[in-house]
């Protein structure tokens, strides 16, 4: 009952222009809605963030196709030895699968960031409803 006296002092102490708009009850959002917003956000931002990962990837992948058939092709130029050549591709292969684990890394470390995010707004938000 306080808060009705509060808000009709305030109402009639202040000018209309000079209102502020959160008191109207129709702009606000229930904790819930806020939630989902945050939600929403986040997994906007994850999707965003496992997409350019998973176009890494595959950049990764074409470079290492590219970088197979230049080996290849070198080989059939020089001409060394088959042994040589699957040596020289492996090399390859391995250097751009360290790539793509590093790749795979920063995308769970960026899944993880966001995951603690949303538990950290989860929890706030629960914490704000209980009081």
């Amino acid at each position: 009952m306080s808060s009705a006296i509060i808000r009709r002092t305030i109402f009639t102490r202040f000018p209309l222009a000079a209102r502020p708009l959160s008191t109207s009850v129709g702009l606000r959002k229930t904790v819930t809605e806020s939630v989902k917003d945050t939600v929403d956000s986040i997994d906007k931002r994850a999707g965003q963030t496992l997409a350019a990962s998973i176009e890494k990837g595959e950049n990764a992948t074409e470079s290492v196709k590219e970088s197979v058939g230049n080996v290849v092709g070198a080989a059939r130029k020089n001409t060394p030895t088959a042994e040589e050549a699957k040596g020289m591709a492996k090399g390859k292969a391995s250097e751009f699968q360290g790539k793509a684990e590093e790749v795979k890394g920063e995308v769970k470390g960026k899944a993880s960031e966001i995951s603690g995010q949303a538990k950290g707004t989860y929890e706030q938000a629960k914490a704000n409803t209980s009081t």
